[in-house]
């Protein structure tokens, strides 16, 4: 496993990470049970995975539960990050609430602690822009309770360069967690140019655009999960298809690597600039197994062209 520093941090964080939204199961996504979630955790710790990154919506607590059970054996190896400042009803799933005020901060932090088992957060993101609130009040709850050292390092996830700029007039920021994939490469214009110059690192999620470029799927499939019904991305009509169509040019790119779809596109994440982690989820322990052979290798130069050319903006494969 390779490890980079995390932007300004002091933490070392593995280039792959353990992204645990999955492991949450309903409402939004299905998993195989708690077993094989536990199994797929402690499998990514043996196999180097220092950097494991849920939140509270996701499973509402189950993901933060899980990932502190399976690591508080091993909790000061390991680099755990959680968010705050998504709140989803319950009863209503549609209905999604960001809220990043200093009383709900305080109130998600001590809700985040004693799910994941532990006295300290490494890295607290700020899970979307609150835009109802300003960023200064939402920094300093976040710098009260670094100074109280339940949180070791503040970032923020989904967050324009504006509200970055916004956030570090108050406190600095390590990291950002935007989507950045193969098919979503929006940061490149003018997010990952403002991080390199400040310092902040970037922690990809959905590198596979949620299984997309894994190459299991083709223009038939229908999603029965938020996938399709257009909450995120573009897994439906003729945006999908398109993607599709990439995607099984990218197939035969990596089956001349000796590599897989899903293997060469996390790879490809991994060579941008400025990228500390990618964050990959797993259902099992074969799958963490097989994300990890990601790592360690380029492909040539050529190669990256055709790929890069392949899904770049406009570009229709």
């Amino acid at each position: 496993m390779n490890y980079r520093k995390l932007g300004s941090s002091d933490l070392n964080v593995s280039v792959i990470g353990f992204g645990a939204w999955g492991i949450g199961g309903a409402p939004f996504w299905s998993n195989e049970g708690d077993h094989p979630s536990l199994s797929a955790i402690k499998k990514a710790f043996d196999l180097g995975i220092n950097f494991f990154d849920t939140a509270p919506v996701y499973g509402f607590g189950h993901s933060e539960r899980l990932i502190g059970q399976a690591l508080k054996p091993v909790r000061d190896k390991v680099i755990i990050a959680t968010k705050c400042g998504l709140l989803w009803d319950k009863e209503q799933l549609g209905s999604i609430k960001k809220v990043a005020t200093a009383d709900s901060i305080f109130k998600e932090i001590e809700q985040s602690l004693e799910r994941l088992d532990t006295d300290y957060i490494d890295l607290y993101q700020v899970h979307w822009p609150d835009v109802d609130t300003p960023q200064e009040e939402t920094m300093s709850a976040l710098l009260k309770i670094q100074k109280q050292g339940k949180i070791r390092h503040i970032g923020v996830s989904n967050y324009s360069v504006k509200q970055m700029q916004a956030c570090m007039k108050v406190g600095p920021l390590v990291s950002l967690q935007p989507e950045y994939s193969l098919l979503q490469r929006k940061i490149e214009a003018e997010t990952v140019p403002f991080c390199l110059v400040n310092d902040i690192g970037i922690i990809a999620y959905s590198p596979l655009a949620s299984g997309v470029l894994t190459g299991k799927y083709d223009t038939t499939t229908r999603f029965k999960d938020w996938r399709g019904k257009g909450i995120l991305g573009e897994f439906t009509g003729e945006a999908f298809v398109r993607n599709i169509g990439k995607v099984d040019q990218l197939k035969q790119i990596a089956e001349g690597l000796g590599k897989t779809c899903g293997q060469t596109a996390i790879n490809w994440v991994l060579q941008q600039p400025g990228l500390s982690s990618a964050l990959v989820g797993v259902k099992n322990p074969a799958q963490m197994e097989d994300n990890i052979k990601a790592v360690g290798w380029k492909p040539g130069g050529e190669v990256s062209k055709e790929i890069d050319h392949l899904f770049a903006a406009g570009h229709q494969g």
